[in-house]
């Protein structure tokens, strides 16, 4: 391959010595004459500001900023009999849903599971995007405190308003911070979901029927 536009992409672009020194090392490097440039290879200078189009593309693509890793069975045992005061918030509000104790066993399961899962990939992502993350945690705050605004306390919801939180909370991740990818996104929204149900004024209103 032949090069023959090499692009010296700089934060900052206001010195015309930076045009100098571009051009001088087009010379040089000419001079050179280097079998993998182009007799009429030049080097300019630029900042992304030029290239607004292609980066903003680059931005709002969804990717996968860091993998989601399947919290182990032991973990979210552990974590359950660490966190018992929340546990058995959660499971008396799961009461409500007149639901039968395996049932509610197994459902807190899943939300503890959802939470560490969202937990450590929202760890991951402060140590490799922290904007991003920043991003996300906010817009996680932002709802937390519209839903004191839409529960206050002593109301209840159903299963349905949680999906409902879930997807709508979803939205507003890939809609504030475009780069994740609708699993990260999601697992996020459910884990702040079972965070509000441990310790926040989320609750069941109570079902009749079952067991």
């Amino acid at each position: 391959m032949v090069i023959q536009h090499y692009i010296f992409l700089v934060p900052i672009f206001d010195s015309a010595q930076l045009v100098k020194h571009a051009s001088s090392k087009t010379i040089e490097m000419c001079e050179k004459k280097l079998p993998h440039l182009a007799p009429d290879f030049k080097i300019t200078v630029a900042t992304d500001a030029m290239y607004a189009k292609e980066r903003n593309e680059v931005l709002e693509r969804a990717i996968s900023l860091v993998n989601l890793v399947p919290t182990p069975p032991a973990d979210v045992g552990t974590w359950i009999t660490g966190n018992h005061e929340l546990t058995e918030k959660a499971l008396e509000k799961l009461s409500r849903l007149k639901l039968s104790s395996a049932s509610r066993a197994s459902y807190l399961e899943q939300l503890v599971n959802q939470l560490l899962d969202s937990e450590n990939a929202l760890d991951r992502l402060r140590e490799k995007y922290p904007d991003q993350w920043e991003a996300a945690v906010d817009t996680r705050a932002r709802k937390e405190r519209k839903l004191v605004l839409e529960y206050p306390p002593g109301s209840t919801s159903t299963p349905a308003d949680v999906n409902g939180i879930v997807n709508s909370l979803k939205m507003d991740l890939i809609r504030q911070v475009p780069t994740l990818d609708e699993p990260l996104a999601d697992a996020m929204s459910w884990g702040a979901v079972a965070d509000w149900l441990m310790r926040c004024p989320l609750d069941f209103e109570t079902i009749e029927g079952g067991s």
